[in-house]
């Protein structure tokens, strides 16, 4: 009977909800210095706002190469004019796919118009960083306060409230700040406490940079003032108005306070604003809204609107785990989800460095659209993903031009774009192909939960992506089944485009892609498409070698190139990020992941590829390896103290690799409770799972 007691007890321990808020705040951020890898944000997903130990950007050019102190937004788009009436036809170049030509837009033309045409259409648009909001402090000198003279450090972000309290203090006098977002807005709030306020020594500053131009856009770049215009307005003695105008670009910041506030120009955008003598404040800072604002009321939405994205959904407590690897995978998958919700939820796809700084010019990468958001369906937090698909929808017709441009039907989606769906010159982006399917994988995760006419109203989507998906194979009548390519570069960008064809994880993706568009015209009441069921049942397997499976078709054994065995490690997609194919050997894929394993060159590796290759592991049952991939000690498996994904001095953070790890953990947590298509935790992990 005893023994009945203590199974009964041990049950009903494991079936008590989990505590959301206790899981969450064991993973509350904490600087104690001035780390500029530790940089700290807020926001709503389609606007972030870093800030550094100060609370407020501070010290932008001194955070600058580490996490740096971005204000960004979804509308945040610019492009310099096109003086030179630069086409997109002069980027174009044909090059052969599949024995015929095609149109792909270029760099690398040995043509000087036609390179300054590619240099202009890679970086216009670019997204801009809208300004910095910062603390001006004197000294008793008279001095302005600099990095040396932030003292007693002591900075809290606490992801439940989504509230940074930072605590510090310059000659002794102490400052507390607390900084939050508006849940929809484009404004920041502020409450500051200190008597430097009191004293006249505490004032504020705004400043706006100049788009740098370049690769990266860290937003510190001060040069060229005569080339926008920022322009001081009042609006009453509680609110100032600031015009900035950046070419074709206009947009107005608006700070609100709940005193009395004066202001100055200290130079050309550059703005001192100085607040009444007490020692208390409260402030807002809206960049293109200008509403009125109550900081209480906007406290208690943004709670409200955090602790409404921790409560719903999926959730994994590994507080009851022995092994002290779970702690830090805890960290990891909290403040992942954290950032994602701070950086990723928006009507466009996110770029790599979320909303934190410029990468690729601000553009988002259509591939990694996948990695950035599917985990938000996993978790059971689709209405995040589904925020993507009026960019799909908008720039269907961009999509349909691509594909008439190659001769191909149906919609081609581009690799590297920008919200009005422009396709950028790349001497490798133009050539991938694996962004294709996405779309159809997205709205079919998403439809598992929907009503009949979400089909309805998406079905075109899939039936278009599928066409294109179908005009890209070719018969192979030696073979007797269809072939992808030759002439692409796979999910492996190492791999040449003009010889490459059959590379796994792609032919795996076109496979579901086109099971997946079939199945979508049966469950509507179309009828089904005979082609594609002949595809189906003659399509190819994938590459192998020696019983093990290759990075494409026609290069023998790829382990022997070094070029082959660099980059992603993209060939366990296949049986990992996709569903295998009907032929798909586990054993093999499990002495390709063992060899993998052996002979990758793993420098070369980015964030997304540790998780890719836990997927792998899940699907071959084996969740110990998982749990290996997740956390294997690698630079650019690197997750900061701030929850950031390190990858190397150009890419401080990037989101796709926290975006695979939220999908990885989310399928754990579905083998837990049962799936069969992927391992749970280790027997011996006591994992709490729900919502899933």
């Amino acid at each position: 009977m005893k023994i009945f007691y203590l199974l009964l007890f041990s049950v009903s321990i494991f079936a008590q909800k989990i505590d959301r808020k206790l899981v969450v705040e064991r993973h509350k951020v904490v600087n104690r210095s001035l780390d500029t890898l530790s940089s700290l944000s807020v926001g709503n997903g389609h606007f972030a706002y870093t800030v550094d130990a100060t609370g407020l950007q501070t010290f932008p050019s001194y955070y600058a190469k580490g996490i740096p102190l971005g204000t960004q937004s979804s509308w945040s788009w610019h492009s310099f004019p096109n003086k030179e009436n630069f086409m997109r036809s002069e980027t174009y170049r044909s090059e052969p796919y599949a024995g015929r030509p095609i149109s792909y837009a270029l760099q690398g033309h040995k043509d000087a118009r036609r390179d300054a045409a590619t240099d202009y259409f890679r970086a216009n648009p670019h997204r801009i960083h809208l300004g910095h909001f910062g603390f001006r402090i004197l000294l008793k000198n008279g001095e302005i306060a600099t990095t040396s003279d932030i003292k007693g450090i002591n900075q809290t972000l606490n992801p439940y409230s989504g509230i940074i309290l930072s605590q510090f203090s310059v000659e002794g006098i102490p400052v507390r700040v607390w900084t939050f977002s508006d849940p929809l807005e484009d404004i920041i709030y502020a409450k500051v406490q200190s008597d430097l306020l009191k004293m006249g020594r505490m004032h504020f500053q705004l400043n706006f940079p100049f788009p740098s131009q370049s690769f990266l856009d860290e937003g510190v770049e001060m040069a060229n003032p005569d080339k926008h215009h920022s322009t001081l307005l009042r609006d009453s003695s509680k609110q100032i108005l600031i015009q900035h105008s950046l070419d074709s670009l206009h947009y107005q910041v608006s700070i609100q306070s709940n005193q009395a506030i004066e202001e100055s120009k200290i130079r050309d955008h550059f703005f001192e604003i100085i607040p009444t003598r007490l020692n208390e404040i409260e402030i807002s800072v809206g960049f293109d809204s200008d509403k009125k604002r109550n900081w209480s009321q906007a406290l208690q939405k943004n709670r409200a609107a955090l602790i409404e994205y921790w409560q719903k959904g999926g959730m994994i407590d590994f507080g009851n785990v022995k092994d002290p690897r779970a702690i830090e995978l805890e960290r990891r998958m909290i403040l992942s989800m954290y950032l994602a919700k701070v950086q990723s939820i928006s009507e466009e796809p996110p770029q790599e460095t979320g909303l934190v700084y410029n990468s690729w010019f601000g553009r988002p990468h259509l591939e990694m659209t996948w990695w950035h958001l599917m985990h938000f369906a996993y978790w059971g937090k689709g209405e995040y993903l589904e925020k993507v698909l009026p960019w799909y929808e908008r720039n269907f017709i961009k999509a349909k031009e691509l594909a008439q441009r190659q001769g191909l039907r149906g919609a081609r989606w581009q690799k590297m774009t920008d919200p009005a769906g422009g396709e950028s010159p790349s001497s490798v982006g133009s050539f991938l192909l694996w962004q294709q399917p996405h779309i159809i994988d997205m709205l079919d995760v998403l439809a598992k939960k929907k009503p009949i006419n979400f089909k309805r109203k998406y079905g075109y989507l899939v039936e278009e992506t599928a066409v294109a998906m179908e005009d890209l194979l070719s018969w192979d009548s030696l073979k007797q089944v269809y072939r992808l390519g030759p002439g692409f570069i796979p999910a492996q960008e190492s791999l040449p485009f003009v010889t490459t064809y059959n590379a796994p994880l792609e032919l795996a993706y076109w496979y579901k892609g086109i099971q997946v568009a079939q199945e979508w015209r049966k469950s509507s009441g179309v009828s089904v498409n005979k082609k594609w069921d002949h595809i189906l049942t003659h399509f190819p397997s994938l590459p192998e070698f020696g019983g093990i499976y290759q990075a494409a078709a026609g290069y023998g054994d790829t382990y022997l190139n070094p070029k082959f065995i660099s980059d992603h490690p993209a060939v366990l997609g296949a049986m990992g990020m996709v569903e295998p194919l009907p032929t798909t050997d586990s054993l093999k894929m499990k002495n390709t992941l063992a060899k993998i394993e052996k002979v990758w060159n793993w420098e070369s590796t980015w964030g997304w590829d540790y998780p890719l290759l836990a997927m792998t592991a899940l699907r071959l049952h084996d969740s110990k390896k998982a749990i290996e991939f997740l956390l294997k000690p690698l630079q650019k498996n690197t997750y900061l103290n701030n929850g950031h994904n390190y990858q190397d001095k150009r890419l401080r953070l990037y989101m796709p690799g926290n975006g695979g790890l939220l999908t990885t953990l989310a399928w754990m947590a579905k083998g837990q409770n049962g799936n069969k298509s992927f391992a749970g935790f280790p027997r011996e992990w006591k994992v709490r799972v729900e919502g899933f």
